[in-house]
């Protein structure tokens, strides 16, 4: 053998022993992310499963959505599925691979930024809702149904965040070819306004009812006063002295006498023994009473002999008098 041959022997041989090995794992690892049974191995409850082959994306692979088309990123996922959950070798619980980030949504949703999407009634402008948000905000459910851990879905209370009432009130605007009854049909208004609306319809955002309703929709059955406006606390005794109130609808007798300290409303006999309350508790009923409410009554009522009139006349009186 020449003195050349020598060194191509050894230069074969290292390719051997370093180079196919390394070239045989990162086919091992595209074979395994290809061909083992997959994230169903895994992800075999029968609820997720149903939920995902009744979902609108069961046509879609679990890699397609959860793991980057980057081959390092696919091989990478190949061997965590082969060695981390089928043989449990390599340590690590594969969360990085849960969340679908934007991108590969935008794979198959290109154009969605570039017109009004229709879609099951309800036309939706991307380009403008969906600002500063992710597509799981609105679309958590599109994979595995209500299975998902943290379902979001898009709903009236989400859309009127930005829309006014006045725009909001034309229901046309947003929702196509379905009746009012038809068009709720998932999220918070669904249960709001289903048919158990009388019991369940304050378990929604009371600030979003004025898109649709008037105050004095909600008089016909709680009286004035509701929705609670912002600031409603300084106002409230008001509304609740008001005819028609019907505070106690909702609230019980004790949460207005545990925030006041006494009864309240104050009975029809306060007033005789209010002078023993406000001589134990000034700052309480300083809460809602103003100096002058003591002093517009006291300084009339002047003692003794029960005439009506200003206290310094009183004292004029008695002094040209004397």
């Amino acid at each position: 053998m020449g003195s050349g041959a020598v060194p191509r022997v050894r230069s074969w041989v290292i390719w051997i022993m370093v180079v196919v090995p390394v070239a045989a794992l990162l086919l091992s690892g595209v074979y395994f992310a290809t061909t083992l049974p997959g994230c169903v191995a895994c992800h075999d409850e029968s609820t997720f499963v149903e939920q995902t082959q009744s979902a609108t994306h069961s046509t879609v692979a679990c890699v397609d959505c959860h793991v980057s088309t980057a081959v390092a990123a696919r091989v990478s996922f190949g061997y965590r599925q082969a060695f981390h959950m089928v043989l449990p070798i390599v340590s690590g619980d594969g969360r990085g691979w849960a969340a679908v980030p934007d991108s590969r949504c935008l794979k198959c949703h290109e154009m969605i930024g570039e017109a009004v999407v229709q879609a099951k009634g309800i036309r939706v402008d991307h380009s403008v809702c969906a600002v500063g948000a992710s597509c799981t905000d609105c679309h958590s459910s599109v994979a595995h149904g209500v299975s998902s851990e943290w379902v979001r879905v898009y709903d009236m209370d989400t859309c009127l965040e930005c829309h006014s009432p006045q725009e909001s009130a034309q229901c046309d605007l947003c929702h196509d070819g379905r009746g009012p009854a038809e068009r709720i049909t998932s999220g918070v208004f669904a249960i709001t306004h289903g048919p158990q609306w009388e019991k369940t319809h304050g378990m929604g955002n009371s600030l979003t009812c004025s898109a649709c309703h008037t105050a004095a929709s909600c008089d016909k059955c709680h009286g004035p006063g509701l929705p609670h406006a912002a600031k409603f606390v300084e106002k409230h005794s008001a509304i609740a002295s008001s005819p028609g109130a019907k505070c106690f609808t909702c609230h019980e007798q004790a949460m207005c006498d545990d925030c006041h300290g006494l009864d309240m409303p104050h009975p029809r006999t306060f007033t005789r023994g209010h002078s023993d309350a406000a001589e134990a508790n000034r700052d309480l009923c300083n809460r809602c009473h103003a100096a002058s409410d003591c002093t517009t009554c006291h300084e009339k009522h002047v003692h003794p002999g029960g005439a009506i009139g200003s206290a310094s006349s009183y004292s004029a009186g008695k002094g040209g008098a004397s």
